[in-house]
């Protein structure tokens, strides 16, 4: 009897002995199975820890009152996150939600706002929305806010029967602004096509005006029966060729213009000498055309001697007078200068028809001409405009019309001295 007790007494120790064995055994495997999954779960988040910080986008995971459970913001803009929690519009600057005592939600625009509205719709009817286009407020490492555009799409998840949703936030700022200046430089190349179109049309007919009184005339030549006659031809030609080359002239001008080429050469200018050699320049030509026209040089000090490019500057000048003769048929053409505090003030003015009220704010453009039946491609004006910026000045003109005008121009300068 003992014996047999015994041998139970054996038999169920070496059961308990197994099933301890069998037991630790499979804790054993257990622990080791955690032991993967826990170095899994490290890898995982460590590959996803670096995806977010790497990310060129802001990652949000929120649930669906709009609280933020994780984020790579802080990472990607070196600020600190804070002890309480934070809702979407607060934690990307949302001017709303920080006008508002509450934070994000509780603002009177957030029922508006389509970035909640895009996430509560989205919630409600358990989808994905993309490419929503939002201006936000990124506050940087240096505490400094930066506006930007962005793009947020949002994809909804259910986690542990819980809603949740991961918003992708893209800064789009500079695919914004090239964007926009793609726009902008088809718009300006589509303008300069057509003031390209323009300029020929009209260039062609202006040159051919000229060539053909040119032609016209050298072909009559031959026939004139006295001297007088063969005289006044020479003449018309000249006065058409003169025509020609000044048109020239201003094409070459309008092509270095366009393409930047335009050149200044900076000189020492004795701005009396400029003015007096204009002066018997033009008061020849009017003199030669039989004109009744007093050329009139009004030098504000004895000399005046400043640093510019002699040529552009008698280009200018030599363009208002052009138009002054051609608008004054009697009368007086003053061609002057100030000396002021830090510029000088060009002045041509005449005596002539002067320009309509109307018409004033348009005579710098290309091809603008006042009087269709005077002679000109309607360019000198643009030009010398574009000259007195490059010199770094300001042009106008002040008229009344049947008194005269007063065209005007300034360059910034340094000293103003005598000769050496």
């Amino acid at each position: 009897m003992l014996i047999a007790l015994l041998s139970i007494l054996v038999v169920l120790c070496a059961i308990l002995l197994l099933s301890f064995l069998w037991e630790r055994r499979k804790c054993l495997r257990m622990q080791q199975r955690l032991f993967r999954e826990s170095r899994k779960l490290e890898r995982t988040n460590h590959i996803a820890g670096s995806v977010l910080k790497n990310v060129h986008a802001f990652i949000l995971l929120i649930d669906n009152d709009f609280k933020v459970l994780k984020t790579n913001y802080y990472q990607k803009t070196g600020t600190k996150k804070g002890a309480e929690e934070k809702r979407v519009g607060d934690l990307l600057q949302c001017r709303n939600a920080l006008a508002a005592e509450g934070g994000c939600g509780t603002h009177s625009f957030c029922g508006s706002c389509p970035v909640r509205t895009a996430i509560r719709q989205a919630f409600e009817q358990r989808r994905n929305f993309t490419d929503l286009e939002a201006t936000l407020n990124i506050v940087t490492s240096d505490n400094d806010a930066v506006e930007c555009n962005a793009s947020i799409s949002g994809s909804y998840f259910l986690l542990d029967e819980k809603e949740n949703m991961v918003l992708t936030v893209h800064d789009v700022t500079r695919l914004k602004k090239a964007e926009e200046e793609l726009t902008r430089a088809k718009e300006k190349a589509e303008k300069a096509d057509i003031s390209k179109s323009a300029f020929l049309a009209n260039m062609s007919h202006e040159i051919r005006t000229p060539l053909n009184a040119i032609t016209g005339f050298a072909e009559i030549m031959g026939s004139a029966n006295t001297e007088e006659e063969k005289k006044q031809y020479q003449e018309i030609i000249k006065m058409n060729a003169d025509l020609l080359m000044q048109l020239v002239n201003d094409i070459l001008d309008m092509s270095k213009i366009e393409a930047g080429t335009l050149e200044f050469v900076y000189t020492t200018v004795d701005i009396n000498l400029l003015l007096s050699d204009l002066q018997q320049l033009f008061q020849m030509r009017v003199n030669d055309a039989g004109g009744m026209i007093k050329i009139i040089v009004e030098p504000s000090r004895f000399s005046c001697l400043i640093s510019t490019d002699r040529n552009r500057v008698a280009q200018v000048l030599s363009n208002f007078t052009t138009n002054a003769i051609k608008f004054t048929h009697e009368g007086t053409i003053r061609i002057g200068y100030e000396a002021r505090d830090t510029e000088i003030y060009f002045y041509v003015k005449d005596t002539g028809a002067g320009i309509p009220a109307e018409k004033l704010p348009d005579v710098f453009g290309r091809f603008v001409k006042l009087n269709k039946d005077k002679k000109g491609a309607g360019l000198g004006l643009s030009i010398s405009q574009t000259i007195v910026n490059r010199l770094d000045g300001q042009i106008g003109a002040d008229s009344v019309e049947g008194e005269g005008s007063t065209f005007w121009f300034t360059i910034p300068y340094r000293t103003c001295g005598k000769p050496q």
